[in-house]
């Protein structure tokens, strides 16, 4: 019997290791000169990176809070403060962790100069981050960012704009510094083209076999997340790209034996991402997911202003800030372009904003595509809302549809 792992590692992933190494160690540097920013995930980076002010994020912390299997006992830290169980495992995590630094092995950030927070992704985010600020006494920014039923209205289009002006104003007097536009041009160009590079890499797995799984893309993003505009994170996805295109040129997949492709819908459980890995040994592959399809829009202009059209453009358009219709269309629309014959819903206790409306949409796509459909529950951090054998039940019901 063969001692082969069910799924194929990825050479990239020690030059993944090096870059997370690295953005740990300069925000530590960028905490003690005075110029680091905690950052949400959809936020327009691009513009704190032009102005010199470092960025570090409390979800990709949370992320490795969970996946070092301490999410109990960090959210615990927060919850023993008055903090619900109901609340966003992130957000504990990130009070937890920063009310005990020296009880987290990993994934406790250093001291932030600000918060920048973009309600794009969830309603959550102001108070999280005014609850840090209280911890830490930065001070807070947040870009407004109304959801969006159809098509971006013009007086939309400028509220927005006159937040990412007063943004740059805010960025000024906190951290003494001015946005050149040179150097804001420079930015926009290195994270658009690290955008476009990740894009293709995600678009190689319409193939047959996929050339990643779900687990490569949840880890291979983090780049993209934290290091957008930075000139490492476009060589990262240059090495990612070279990768996938070799591997779909001699037919090697992500798993050893495809039988079965699905969608991901929802952040992963951090802290059993073996869960994949479990599902490729009976050849199940994720050649696409929603989560990590949403970093793809890229910002791009000839000078300030238009470039500043650009940030309101792709951060208002973010999947979360759209209404339940568009999110069954990317599904929908994912499951044709992939060739899919599944989808697995992942319903977040944490995440309401990515969560709500699951049981309706799951009827509705599989109406649209014809293809079935499971939603499990548990929690991304927590790992005390997870019922494996629950879950498992689950998909193996799912499965049988396909024997």
């Amino acid at each position: 019997m063969s001692d082969e792992k069910p799924y194929r590692k990825l050479e990239t992933q020690a030059l993944l290791q090096q870059i997370a190494f690295r953005h740990g160690m300069e925000a530590m540097a960028a905490s003690e000169e005075g110029n680091l920013a905690w950052v949400s995930s959809g936020f327009p980076v691009e513009i704190p990176v032009a102005m010199n002010v470092f960025p570090t994020y409390p979800e990709q912390s949370g992320a490795i809070i969970g996946a070092t299997k301490i999410g109990p006992e960090v959210c615990g830290f927060a919850e023993d403060l008055g903090y619900s169980q109901e609340l966003c495992s992130y957000a504990r995590a990130s009070i937890g962790s920063t009310d005990r630094p020296d009880d987290v092995a990993m994934g406790a950030l250093p001291k932030p100069q600000a918060f920048l927070g973009c309600n794009n992704i969830c309603g959550t985010i102001l108070k999280w981050y005014d609850a840090n600020s209280e911890q830490t006494g930065a001070p807070v920014f947040l870009l407004d960012t109304p959801p969006l039923e159809a098509e971006q209205k013009p007086h939309h289009r400028a509220y927005v704009k006159q937040g990412l002006e007063r943004l740059i104003e805010f960025l000024g007097k906190t951290f003494n510094t001015t946005l050149e536009e040179d150097k804001f041009r420079e930015v926009a160009d290195l994270s658009s083209r690290a955008i476009k590079l990740w894009t293709q890499s995600l678009k190689a797995c319409q193939n047959k076999p996929s050339p990643l799984n779900c687990a490569d893309r949840f880890l291979t993003m983090a780049p993209v997340v934290s290091s957008r505009g930075m000139e490492h994170c476009t060589e990262f996805y240059e090495v990612l790209l070279a990768e996938v295109e070799d591997r779909v040129k001699q037919s090697i997949g992500a798993i050893r034996e495809e039988k079965i492709r699905l969608l991901w819908d929802n952040i992963p459980p951090w802290f059993i991402l073996r869960f994949f890995n479990q599902l490729a040994a009976r050849g199940v592959v994720f050649p696409a997911d929603t989560y990590t399809h949403a970093w793809s829009g890229a910002v791009e202009g000839t000078d300030t202003d238009s470039l500043l059209d650009g940030v309101v453009d792709i951060y208002s358009n973010v999947y979360l800030n759209k209404n339940l219709d568009a999110k069954v269309d990317k599904m929908c629309q994912l499951i044709k372009d992939f060739d899919l014959d599944g989808f697995v819903m992942f319903s977040v206790r944490s995440c309401k904003r990515y969560s709500l409306g699951q049981l309706v949409s799951k009827e509705i796509v599989t109406e649209k595509t014809g293809v079935p459909g499971v939603v499990i529950e548990g929690d991304m951090v927590d790992s005390r809302l997870f019922n494996e054998a629950q879950i498992q039940t689950r998909v193996d019901a799912l499965l049988e549809m396909f024997v």
